[in-house]
């Protein structure tokens, strides 16, 4: 009875608006662009065939340049008036793994970045835009259709200059950044932190499958892996509900966001696992210096959320951080300034139609921006593809947080 108390008190003090979040783009399923061929159903022109594909039945998945009903978006970014918008390769008939809209789109139809000779990637997760105008990424190099796991290349760090639209590195990650073949379907973030300058640069990557951090150098041409207890899941916060569905994924390190510069050039490097209500933190310095193996230093345990808190991605704004809150279909926001405890995390948005599973967030000039795909659904059950199945959301931070405790 006494835990069942101190969770509805929980839940009252959690309660938030519904609202404060606006849509900037949905989609009921996914179409392309591809040089002004629109690909809109799977039976539409199929480049790798060559003719109008009239008898898609008789064509294996694998032999299909567009599944439509498969293409799920699973990252985004934002520059200037282009969003980016990934579809990693988790199954067949994915066209292009990284794409974008602009923002005056009425119709987002994706488009393939920087054109169709992206197609040289293979899947690509949650890409990320530094200070310097670069956008990063990790390919994994991983074809993931169930049954069917192919290395199609080794996992690789590629960057490209946004204001020439060229890529600028590809670095192809050491063996020894590897744990097994697991490794490069963990591979799903990245975090980048510009020092005092453009290639005074590092780039921190999850690995929520074997349980890992990888830190490259961008002046040094070097990565390194990291071990630590602090990465792996948290067996009490298995099996929660997204969606109806029970969520038993065993999902390790998650998101790494990255406070402001110090005064000694370093941040504070907020990390957790997916199945976790706990948040860690570490200073940048002890990362960049952990090259054998392991953290040179521990990590900080800052607190506990609370339950039903299990979050995504999550992005650090003066001083606060947001949270992709799976468990709850919303937002949660934490002031950093104060001690994290479940009284000082706050739900600031929730919606069970919009917000069912973030499955990025990232916090731009002041606003909460978060994409959202369903994808317990498409995992266990199926999509309607005549509902909205898909949502690009935004939420100003003043709004968010008015007359809350992260205020």
């Amino acid at each position: 009875m006494k835990s069942f108390i101190s969770i509805l008190l929980f839940c009252l003090v959690l309660k938030a608006n519904s609202h404060g979040m606006s849509v900037v783009f949905s989609w009921k399923q996914i179409s392309y662009n591809f040089d002004g061929v629109i690909y809109t159903k799977s039976s539409d022109y199929d480049r790798t065939i060559g003719y109008n594909v009239h008898f898609a039945d008789e064509l294996q998945d694998a032999e299909k340049f567009f599944i439509q009903y498969n293409n799920v978006p699973i990252g985004f970014e934002v520059y200037g008036d282009t969003v980016f918008v990934t579809v990693p390769r988790r199954r067949h008939g994915i066209p292009s793994t990284l794409n974008y809209v602009k923002l005056s789109d009425a119709n987002p139809v994706l488009r393939p970045y920087p054109d169709i000779t992206s197609s040289s990637l293979v899947s690509v997760y949650r890409p990320r835009v530094d200070e310097c105008g670069r956008l990063w990424m990790v390919d994994t190099g991983l074809l993931e259709v169930p049954g069917e796991r192919k290395q199609i290349q080794p996992p690789t760090i590629v960057v490209y200059d946004l204001n020439s639209n060229r890529q600028i590195l590809r670095y192809q990650l050491k063996p020894t950044d590897l744990v097994d073949e697991k490794t490069p379907g963990g591979l799903t973030s990245i975090a980048v932190d510009v020092g005092c300058s453009c290639e005074d640069t590092y780039a921190y990557i999850n690995d929520l499958a074997t349980n890992g951090l990888i830190v490259f150098s961008l002046r040094e041409r070097d990565s390194w892996r990291i071990q630590d207890d602090s990465f792996k899941l948290d067996e009490g916060a298995l099996n929660f509900t997204v969606a109806g569905h029970v969520i038993n994924w065993r999902d390790g390190l998650f998101s790494v966001a990255l406070s402001n510069r110090d005064a000694t050039n370093c941040r504070t490097a907020f990390f957790h696992p997916l199945v976790s209500t706990q948040e860690f933190g570490i200073n940048t310095a002890v990362l960049k210096s952990s090259r054998h193996g392991y953290l040179s230093g521990k990590p900080t345990l800052l607190g506990t959320r609370g339950p039903l808190t299990q979050s995504g991605s999550h992005d650090y704004y003066n001083g606060m951080l947001f949270f992709a809150n799976v468990a709850q279909d919303g937002i949660l926001c934490w002031n950093t300034r104060k001690p994290l405890t479940p009284e000082n995390m706050v739900l600031v948005a929730q919606d069970h139609e919009k917000l069912v599973y973030i499955s990025d967030l990232k916090v731009k000039a002041g606003e909460v921006w978060v994409l959202v795909n369903q994808i317990p659904r498409f995992v266990y059950s199926t999509l309607d593809p005549t509902q909205n199945n898909f949502y690009i959301l935004k939420g100003r931070v003043p709004d968010l947080i008015k007359n809350t405790r992260c205020a």
